[in-house]
């Protein structure tokens, strides 16, 4: 048994005890100074579960002064003042606020808090707007310095009732009156730093002179939560040492497992990347490289509003959008801003005011195929994980006919209007347009559900001849499958003939199938195929 342990700070928000306690700590205090530097007032998007919290925490301790738990750390030997200010901290992380009232409640709450806290004889009022603007006042008055204010996860109200117009409305006057009170107040202001999901900010919580300055996309703070790759090697080697040992596996081998499951994530155009720090700690504690992340639960707020938007299954793959598109607030005619914001989608590459976005890492891949796409396949959660064990079965023992026919049945499943893509006009009918998308969307789909099975299916692939659509492998079998849509199987397979697509293969040793499939542009689904 191992005596010196490493504790993992796992779910830990308090910077005061995950010090106390010993547990291992990634320092990020360098960043404090910069954040200090940039502006006085940040806002600060991060998906669920990045360190947001701990962060905040982080920086309550410093503008408290408590010097004794940065000892070791890059501000405790850089800092020389250590002034003392006041902190006012609303934290929406646990709160249940499902409308606009218990919001109010809560805020009114922990204002109160702060008045006995501080010892204010305030005259009380419901206008929350000016309770936290008497409260600030207040507080600046009372201690003669000016205040910090830290507000966690401010848009927990906003997310909790993105799908109902009218709850929605009512939470965004009340937040709204809370909200500008910091900027309107900035003479007793100190400093202000307010974090969340969603990127409603600059539209419609803190309009006009009360816009903060957002840091989601500054590289300065690429990797302002998250982990590195040096980050987790200089922290975590026993870690990853605990899973080679329970894996048979060797380091380098453990690394990029890990590497392939938490790793890719990319806030900036800053090349650096960032592991899911969850996922990682837990996979630290349990030496399993389990989906943590998304077992600990995606919102289901978040997959209500994405299952009645105008989602396109063709968003997942490789897309190249535009800045002002990925930072936009959340619409239901463009899933982009939600995907990309909920860390379901990240930046892989970047060309001018371009950013080329693509699923980040394995554990989202699942995310996304266990929390959203069998909300489009139309079967029940409880025959899902057959039909895919049934599906997974026959890929790997070569029965072909059979696997198809498995296939065919999930995909019949599938809502016909996601196979539907409007004129771009009244004008053109767009027929080609049209058949390029629905044949697109069929390959993604196919794409998707081999993800389900965990079977890695390669689309697209170059070779000397043009392009195979798909290829399936595993160490005994081979499977080239060419699709058509509304055409024959044999069109499909004299292509794979003429084209040259299995000559890669004409020495490897296991058994080829070439596959030719057919899919029905009014059926929407496998219509016939044909295995050689």
């Amino acid at each position: 048994m191992k005596l010196d342990r490493v504790r993992y700070p796992i779910g830990e928000q308090s910077f005061r005890k995950l010090r106390e306690d010993g547990c291992v700590y990634v320092d990020k205090t360098h960043f404090i100074p910069e954040l200090l530097w940039t502006s006085n007032f940040i806002f600060l998007s991060r998906p669920r579960r990045f360190g947001k919290s701990l962060l905040l925490s982080t920086i309550e301790a410093y503008f408290r002064g408590e010097k004794e738990l940065f000892d070791g750390l890059w501000l405790g030997e850089h800092e020389t003042e250590w002034t003392q200010y006041p902190v006012l901290h609303f934290d929406m992380t646990n709160t249940i606020c499902k409308d606009a009232e218990q919001m109010n409640e809560y805020l009114l709450s922990r204002c109160e808090a702060y008045e006995v806290e501080y010892d204010l004889n305030l005259k009380p009022t419901t206008d929350l707007g000016v309770r936290f603007s008497n409260l600030i006042k207040g507080v600046k008055e009372k201690t003669g310095t000016r205040v910090v204010i830290l507000i966690d996860e401010y848009d927990k109200g906003i997310l909790e009732t993105m799908d109902d117009p009218k709850r929605l409305e009512e939470m965004s006057v009340i937040l709204r009156g809370f909200y500008s009170q910091p900027k309107a107040m900035s003479e007793c202001v100190r400093f202000c730093m307010v974090t969340g999901v969603a990127r409603f900010p600059n539209y419609t919580l803190f309009s006009g002179p009360n816009n903060l300055t957002d840091i989601s996309m500054n590289k300065k703070f690429a990797t302002l939560c998250g982990i590195t790759q040096e980050e987790m090697l200089a922290n975590f080697e026993s870690g990853i040492e605990d899973i080679a040992d329970d894996h048979d596996w060797s380091f380098d081998d453990t690394v990029e497992a890990l590497r392939l499951k938490y790793d890719s994530y990319r806030f900036t155009r800053s090349k650096e990347k960032v592991y899911n720090p969850f996922s990682l700690l837990n996979a630290f504690t349990t030496t399993e490289l389990d989906d943590f992340w998304v077992k600990s639960g995606t919102s289901k707020v978040f997959v209500k509003y994405l299952s009645n938007a105008n989602f396109d299954l063709l968003e997942l793959q490789d897309l190249w959008v535009n800045k002002k598109r990925m930072e936009d607030i959340f619409k239901k005619n463009d899933s982009i801003p939600l995907l990309f914001q909920t860390g379901y989608l990240t930046i892989v590459d970047t060309r001018g005011d371009l950013f080329r976005l693509a699923i980040p890492n394995g554990e989202v891949r699942s995310a996304l195929v266990e929390e959203l796409i069998p909300r489009y396949t139309g079967i029940s959660e409880d025959q899902l994980p057959v039909k895919l064990q049934n599906l997974r079965e026959k890929l790997w023992s070569g029965d072909v006919e059979d696997w198809i026919v498995e296939l065919q049945s999930i995909i019949g499943k599938i809502p016909h209007h996601l196979f539907v893509k409007p004129k771009k006009s009244e004008e053109e009918a767009e027929e080609d347009f049209r058949i390029t998308h629905l044949e697109a969307t069929y390959h993604i789909i196919v794409n998707i559900i081999f993800q389900m099975v965990s079977i890695e299916a390669r689309s697209e692939i170059a070779v000397s001849g043009g392009r195979i659509d798909m290829v399936i492998e595993n160490k005994r079998y081979v499977y080239v499958i060419e699709y058509k849509l509304d055409g024959t199987p044999e069109e499909a397979l004299k292509q794979i003939d003429e084209k040259g697509y299995l000559l890669s293969w004409s020495a490897d040793g296991r058994q080829v199938f070439k596959i030719g499939i057919v899919f029905s542009s009014k059926n929407h689904t496998i219509s016939s195929w044909k295995v050689v």
